[in-house]
């Protein structure tokens, strides 16, 4: 069999060197990221990002965020409860007008949640409630302050003026300062009070009682 010669080959079908700006596109250079940008790019699960928390914390303020009361059954049911969410697909179906977008308590949320009141979030990561506010408003979704927090409620509504803050109260047997808290968080531009009950008994955090 002969075999056909290189001016009878179409264009296409010879054989060539690959030009370096033919592969270009299809090799996708980034650009490197160092520090804690690199780490997050690491993180493909929330037991990623915990997993990385426990390394770079100490053992006090780790404990104290991921922990609970006593054998902390409540908080193993509560990831049960996530675990037992399901999506289910909508396969043959219109999906140019799909939005996240939610109604919470009167206004709209981009996602269908928030992030939820946490005490002494510094104690964990130094920007604490003012990364929380920043990336709640940047998300739009609310950001709640709790009234253990460790930035003033003044700040945290500074520090994202365009986001949806809400205040989360403890009703505390000194009511004048209950009401004083619920004054400022209002001058803040809060525009919701989450009230909590759960702390009527404070319950027995044994992991903190450990780290002492």
């Amino acid at each position: 069999m002969q075999t056909p010669s290189r001016a009878s080959v179409p264009p296409a079908l010879r054989r060539r060197i690959p030009r370096v700006a033919d592969l270009a596109p299809l090799m996708q250079f980034k650009k490197p990221e160092f520090g804690a940008a690199a780490r997050l790019q690491r993180a493909n699960t929330v037991w990623d990002l915990r997993d990385m928390a426990k390394r770079r914390t100490p053992t006090a303020p780790f404990d104290y965020t991921d922990g609970a009361a006593e054998a902390e059954i409540s908080l193993g049911r509560a990831r049960e409860a996530f675990l037992d969410l399901e999506f289910r697909p909508g396969i043959l179906r219109d999906v140019r007008t799909v939005s996240t977008v939610t109604p919470i308590l009167g206004k709209d949320s981009a996602l269908p949640f928030g992030i939820a009141p946490t005490g002494f979030t510094r104690m964990m990561q130094s920007e604490g409630e003012y990364a929380g506010s920043q990336s709640a408003e940047a998300a739009g979704i609310p950001y709640t302050l709790s009234t253990m927090g460790t930035a003033s409620i003044e700040d945290v509504a500074q520090a994202a003026p365009n986001g949806r803050n809400w205040f989360q109260l403890y009703l505390w047997t000194d009511r004048d300062r209950s009401m004083e808290l619920i004054a400022r968080a209002a001058a803040a531009g809060n525009d919701t009070l989450m009230v909590t009950v759960d702390t009527a008994v404070a319950g027995a955090r044994l992991r903190d009682v450990r780290n002492g």
